[in-house]
Order: C-alpha cells, then sequence, then structure tokens
C-alpha cells in the first residue's frame, strides 16, 4: 500500500489574489482536499516561493497550515531542488504525492515532473491546480501522473 503525502504547492497571496476569482474556486477546493488529508492523516506540506529578494509571500488565510504542518519554502520551480523535501519524504516512508496548487505550467509542473523521476506515484486532484489560463493536466495524463477529478480521487483513496 503506498504511503501518501500532500504538496500544497505555492497558495500565496501573491499568487491568488491576480485570478479573476480572487482565488476563490481553487482555495475552496484546496479547503475540501486539505480537509480531507487532515481526517485520513495523510501529511500536509506546504511550499512557498521565495522571490529574488528572498522575500515570501503569506500562505493564502483561506488555507492556513496547522501547527506541525510542514511548511518549505523554496528558491526554485520544483519543490525538490535545494529543499529538504526529499529527504522528509524518505524519512516518512512516503511513496505517494498529492499534488496541487499555483501556477500550474511552472511550479506545478516542475514539481509533478521532478516527484515522477524521483519515482513517486503523482496524483493530481482536478480544479486543485490554478494559473491564469492554462490546459496542463492533459499534458500530465498517463505521462507523470493520474489526474482525476476530486470528488474521484477522495472516493478512491479512503477504500
Amino acid at each position: 500500500m503506498e504511503k501518501t503525502a500532500c504538496l500544497i504547492v505555492d497558495v500565496q497571496q501573491a499568487a491568488t489574489a491576480p485570478l479573476p476569482d480572487g482565488g476563490e474556486g481553487v482555495t475552496k477546493r484546496l479547503s475540501r482536499l486539505i480537509g480531507w488529508c487532515r481526517q485520513q492523516m495523510v501529511p500536509l506540506v506546504y511550499v512557498r516561493q521565495a522571490a529574488e529578494e528572498g522575500e515570501v509571500s503569506p500562505i493564502d488565510p483561506r488555507i492556513q497550515p496547522r501547527e506541525g504542518e510542514l511548511v518549505l519554502d523554496k528558491s526554485y520551480s520544483s519543490a525538490f531542488l535545494e529543499t529538504e523535501l526529499e529527504d522528509w519524504c524518505g524519512q516518512q516512508g512516503i511513496t505517494q504525492l498529492i499534488v496541487a496548487g499555483m501556477m500550474t505550467e511552472l511550479c506545478v509542473d516542475a514539481t509533478i515532473q521532478s516527484a515522477f523521476e524521483r519515482g513517486y506515484q503523482v496524483l493530481v486532484p482536478q480544479g486543485c491546480c490554478a494559473t491564469y489560463d492554462n490546459e496542463y493536466l492533459k499534458i500530465w495524463q498517463g505521462r507523470y501522473a493520474q489526474v482525476f477529478s476530486l470528488d474521484d480521487l477522495l472516493t478512491q483513496a479512503t477504500r
């Protein structure tokens, strides 16, 4: 059986505010995913992108991590590059990652490909990734990840 963790990538105020709905839709779906993960004891890892100056925009307040949930800062698109994510996953015995968050074609994509290259099974809940205008989910399906509707992912994972 796979041991799963959920990565919430770059859902920071600087990324959600410019969305047409101010990030309301994606954070609502992410809140549902996060609630399910907490209920199922699936570890959550929040990843934040640092700006070139080293500044880090706060995580969107609608999906704030709880005390004890891992928060990693990164300087590159992939959540694995020069962070402790891979070591943490190894220590926890993680073999499967649910990946969701912001910017679909940049940091989410880089993280999914990095996870795939490291041998993780990757799951992507539709509607839980956002960008300004993109169809990247079609590119991942069958290559790097299995793409599910959020309802299907939550139903299948409890079996």
